[in-house]
């Protein structure tokens, strides 16, 4: 039979207990986006693809206009926002081509550390120190190596290049044994199928750059992803079981208004709730993970 025929929805206690509940779970999703709360505590080690092919324009090592140099700017950018995190990333930074050297000498979420660092490093002469090709092997294997003797937060390696490159399936496989994400940020070159599946494998991400919006990528899309929080998503899961709960009443109506049977309004109003109350946790579930797991 249909469900509260006589007055209009809006006046029961069942539609106005799931639109005040609907609304705090957005609100909270919101707030948890925006403000970052519940945030994961990340540890991120930056891969600088320092190799020839980087400053080629100019021919001359962090000339400007370069993408070495628009890569330093965006790690700049990346390492300002990070401070005002209430929990900032710690951060590392090596640089790359044929050989790897670290930037800085340890993690720290200390700006005017990681900067003064790139500074000292990051100048002419590093070049014949590095080689000018791009092996993003070792570079993985090095950021493995780093990662792994910082416990208790979730270790991400994001490698910034400008170059073509195969990755051997053993250490994509050595990263997700170890449960660190792989992030890839390409500049001037395809996101390739098998770049984009050995992200994937491991949850990081791959993105596409060029030389001008590298530090808007770094600070708004990687910036995002390596501190969004996991009940994010969890809050408008629930947020939108309590819509379809909300909706019990309208629905109904509107399948009576169908000339559907009014004894099966209602059923089928109740059951169109309860396959999403149990479908969207089982989505989140597979999709997101365990909110309280660790990474």
């Amino acid at each position: 039979m249909p469900l509260y025929p006589n007055q209009p929805f809006w006046r029961y206690g069942i539609f106005q207990i799931f639109a005040i509940l609907t609304a705090f779970f957005l609100v909270l999703g919101l707030l948890t986006s925006q403000l970052i709360l519940f945030q994961e505590l990340v540890t991120v080690q930056i891969a600088l693809d320092l190799s020839s092919s980087t400053y080629e324009e100019t021919r001359v090592f962090r000339g400007p206009g370069t993408i070495m140099q628009q890569e330093i700017k965006a790690v700049k950018a990346y390492i300002g926002k990070n401070a005002t995190l209430a929990e900032p990333n710690l951060l590392s930074v090596s640089g790359f081509a044929d050989q790897v050297i670290p930037i800085t000498q340890q993690f720290t979420s200390n700006p005017q550390e990681i900067e003064q660092a790139i500074e000292q490093v990051v100048k002419p002469g590093l070049d014949s120190q590095i080689g000018g090709g791009t092996h993003i092997d070792l570079v993985v294997e090095n950021g493995l190596s780093q990662l792994k003797n910082n416990s208790g937060r979730c270790p991400k390696l994001l490698v910034i290049t400008d170059g073509e490159f195969d990755l051997a399936e053993p250490t994509v496989n050595q990263a997700r044994n170890s449960g660190v994400k792989l992030n890839f940020l390409i500049v001037g070159q395809p996101v390739t199928p098998e770049i984009l599946n050995w992200a994937s494998q491991t949850g990081g991400i791959a993105l596409n750059a060029n030389p001008e919006n590298i530090s808007k990528l770094l600070t708004h899309q990687v910036f995002n992803q390596f501190n969004r929080s996991r009940f994010t998503p969890w809050f408008l899961g629930f947020g939108f079981i309590s819509l379809m709960w909300m909706l019990l009443l309208p629905l109904d109506r509107l399948i009576k208004s169908m000339k559907i049977r009014a004894d099966f309004s209602g059923i089928i109003a109740v059951y169109h709730a309860i396959f999403w109350t149990v479908v969207t946790p089982l989505f989140l579930l597979f999709e997101v993970g365990n909110p309280f797991a660790r990474c």
